[in-house]
């Protein structure tokens, strides 16, 4: 199994226990991991020779915290968007994304979807549609105040893979 390097953004303390509650209430109604909030900015190949802190410090230097608006709760069939709060697009947010894979060793193609994950677990669409339409995020925008670099086996298929994950790097926006 390959390991990635995933680069994070983490919403502030006054929104993360709210998404963090959230996370772990459909985690414990269905069987699935739990995990931080976030919303993922970039993602690699992972190789020791790179400095994450470099990297995330490149990317983020003079960028203060900021708001994404939310778009909508959707879903898809993939493990690790089963079911997500999709913001809409944000320079900044693209232009730290951009930041990372140009300064990269080895650039992915990875293409920027801005949303953060409410559960991992395959379930039943019905199921989904159910969730998607009831749950009630009380917010128009998110603020986010910091950046993680987080290895991450590749593909992420199943919990176990969830609980190998392991924060490498944090930096906060000023």
């Amino acid at each position: 199994m390959n390991t990635k390097i995933s680069f994070w953004l983490i919403p502030s303390a006054a929104y993360r226990p709210f998404f963090q509650e959230m996370i772990n209430s459909l985690a414990n109604a269905h069987d699935a991991p739990r995990f931080e909030p976030h919303v993922t900015i970039y993602s690699e190949n992972y190789t020791a020779d790179e400095s994450v802190d470099q990297l995330i410090e490149t990317a983020v230097k003079n960028v203060p915290g900021f708001m994404l608006d939310i778009d909508q709760i959707s879903y898809t069939d993939l493990y690790t968007k089963t079911l997500f709060v999709q913001f809409h697009p944000s320079a900044i947010l693209t232009q730290i994304s951009e930041t990372l894979r140009r300064n990269s060793a080895h650039p992915s193609n990875y293409v920027l979807n801005p949303h953060l994950s409410l559960i991992y677990q395959h379930l039943d669409q019905a199921i989904q549609t159910k969730l998607a339409t009831e749950l009630v995020i009380p917010y128009t925008q998110v603020f986010f105040d910091e950046v993680r670099a987080i290895s991450t086996p590749e593909p992420v298929r199943s919990r176990e893979d969830v609980e190998k994950w392991q924060t490498l790097s944090v930096r906060r926006l000023e």
